[in-house]
């Protein structure tokens, strides 16, 4: 039975000690006023992210419509017409019109559409491109329309069009009675717009860039706040002396995966709580597609995120023990807010599909980012999530076995602040 400064540490397993050194840094963690503050600023935030869209979803949408051919123009000032009549008090919840039994919708929404016309043969899609109208209406035929949108169609402008254009085929093919087969099929089942999207996107409720953004701010936000605070926590214990005390009880890499293995923990937990207090306000909020697209995306940035922490937790702890005091810490942690401030950005600037963004996703410090970004913007092949998971696993594991050499090295180093190199050389003298 060997023993440590005279306490017997076999006595304790390997699991035991990690758990209990865990167990302690998440009891400090829960009573850390920065921890709370961080988790309640982060629930703040997905709290006004969800209702903003609630209160803006109570008011009058205001949308600019280019109008080009004489059927567009019909159709669009019937569509204003029925706009308008939506946001009467005595329209609500009533049948504006009754052809929307012919449509299967109960209700029209109400807007406020203004008319932009375009001259025949001017190009109306570059004022849909360039975002002077919210879309644009195309055609000399009510039969043939065309509805033009960048990323997508205001759900108002498309649902009141239809209307306007079902109404009016209805009353052209009644006036000219004698009707034919065809003419009775138009007349209880005419032909929608076809709408047309310029720069068609993934479909969802939530547009892919920001959900992707939204990931990169969530991991950005943790892994600063909980390495500073893995840092600070090792560099306090030197000052104090209270390592040499938790050194002398049990073996040094005992301590680090405990330190690790703890903060890990309540790095998923907050990250957890943020992502599922987001769901449930989309779920209270009636936002079901919000809801199957977060799930959907989740996954696989839960699993990077964990990969990605364990990764650079050692590192973090190792740049707390390299210091000797706090007031080092500012120097000895700029190599690790690199290696977290450099991926949030690439998760910014690289948002766009490309071969920078693929390459990004295979590369150990920005794959768990970029990796669950190619996830949401559908532009990943199957076996490609498993293949980066499994670089980060392998580039973790070999971090953890370098930070603990180098946390060996300098964790009872007090007197002044070390190097890495110098860190490396002292765990090799002691036998590590």
């Amino acid at each position: 039975m060997s023993t440590r400064a005279g306490v017997e540490v076999d006595a304790m397993s390997p699991w035991t000690a990690v758990r209990v050194v865990a167990a302690r840094e998440i009891m400090v963690k829960l009573r850390d006023k920065a921890f709370i503050g961080s988790t309640v600023f982060m629930l703040l935030l997905v709290v006004v992210a969800t209702a903003i869209p609630l209160l803006l979803g109570n008011q009058t949408p205001s949308l600019r419509v280019a109008v080009q051919g004489s059927a567009a123009h019909d159709a669009v000032e019937l569509a204003t017409a029925l706009g308008r009549e939506a946001q009467e008090p005595s329209a609500e919840g009533t049948d504006v019109s009754s052809v929307l039994s012919l449509l299967g919708v109960g209700t029209l929404p109400g807007a406020d559409l203004t008319t932009v016309e375009v001259e025949p043969g001017s190009d109306v899609g570059r004022l849909v491109r360039d975002g002077d109208v919210d879309a644009a209406v195309v055609g000399d035929d009510l039969a043939t329309l065309r509805v033009l949108g960048a990323e997508s169609v205001p759900d108002e402008v498309a649902l009141l069009l239809r209307a306007a254009s079902t109404e009016l085929q209805v009353a052209q093919t009644a006036e000219r009675g004698g009707l034919t087969t065809a003419e009775v099929q138009a007349l209880t089942s005419p032909p929608a717009p076809t709408t047309e999207l310029l720069e068609p996107r993934p479909t969802g409720s939530m547009p892919p860039e920001l959900l992707v953004l939204a990931f990169a701010f969530l991991f950005y936000i943790s892994v600063l706040t909980f390495g500073m605070s893995i840092a600070q926590s090792v560099v306090e214990e030197k000052q104090s002396r209270i390592v040499e005390l938790l050194v002398a009880a049990l073996p040094v890499r005992w301590l680090l995966a405990g330190k690790v293995l703890g903060n890990t923990v309540m790095a998923v937990g907050q990250i957890v709580l943020v992502v599922g207090t987001g769901l449930l306000g989309a779920s209270l909020a009636g936002q079901g597609a919000i809801l199957g697209q977060v799930l959907r995306a989740s996954g696989w940035f839960v699993l990077f995120f964990v990969l990605g922490f364990v990764m650079l937790a050692c590192l973090w702890a190792v740049a707390g023990s390299l210091a000797s005091r706090v007031e080092d810490l500012q120097s000895t942690t700029v190599f690790m807010q690199v290696l977290v401030i450099a991926p949030f950005f690439a998760a910014i600037f690289a948002i766009d599909p490309g071969p920078t963004q693929t390459l990004l996703s295979y590369i150990p410090f920005t794959a768990p980012l970029l990796m669950p970004a190619r996830v949401v913007l559908g532009t990943v092949e199957v076996w490609e999530p498993y293949v980066a998971a499994a670089v980060v696993l392998v580039t973790a594991l070999l971090f953890v076995g370098l930070g603990a050499r180098l946390y060996e090295g300098s964790v009872l180093h007090t007197s002044n602040r070390l190097k890495a190199v110098q860190a490396w050389r002292s765990a090799r003298r002691t036998g590590a």
